[in-house]
């Protein structure tokens, strides 16, 4: 299913005290997506990953959102789809926004789109993983609604853009939200 949602921001600029509105898209991502989702190389490491996650949204096991702004992505979430008990739980990942977009409720729209498109299949549980270094993140997904319900040592690997082999120990908090309907 193909969607797209504009809405605008508006907001006060501190240094010239004037609104400044903005028109941000979030739409579903595609192929043509992949290298914005590395913002300039800054995530080039996890290109496997996400190209991954594209062949696996092409198959319906996955949804991936991008919020853009003038051609750029600058916010994304990918949903992990349970397609063996489709009323279980939609797994939350690879959530961001760019720091200059953050603080603009950009995050929460694409979350919320992101349940929404849970809502839409059938699922009554999201659940996300945040990094225990990470308070501003945890304090945005509680105040959506989220609760904590576990540790996880965030312990996982993944080949690279290089194709090595990177291990991750990313120790997190496991949170989770019921979804209405």
């Amino acid at each position: 299913m193909s969607m797209s949602m504009r809405f605008c921001f508006a907001w006060w600029t501190r240094q010239a005290q004037v609104a400044e509105t903005v028109d941000v898209i979030i739409r579903n991502g595609n192929a043509p997506d992949l290298p914005g989702m590395e913002w300039e190389g800054k995530y080039s490491r996890y290109r496997r990953l996400y190209k991954l996650a594209m062949d696996e949204a092409r198959a319906g096991r996955r949804i991936i959102l991008v919020a853009e702004v003038a051609g750029q992505i600058i916010g994304q979430i990918i949903i992990h789809l349970n397609r063996a008990d489709p009323t279980a739980t939609g797994y939350l990942y690879a959530f961001r926004v760019r720091p200059e977009w953050r603080n603009r409720g950009i995050g929460a729209r694409l979350i919320q789109e992101a349940e929404a498109a849970l809502i839409r299949r059938g699922y009554r549980r999201a659940l996300i993983a945040v990094a225990m270094n990470n308070p501003g993140a945890r304090r945005l997904y509680e105040r959506m609604g989220y609760s904590h319900f576990a540790q996880d040592a965030g312990e996982w690997s993944f080949i690279d853009d290089h194709g090595l082999l990177q291990r991750v120990v990313e120790p997190s908090w496991l949170m989770e939200r019921s979804l209405p309907g």
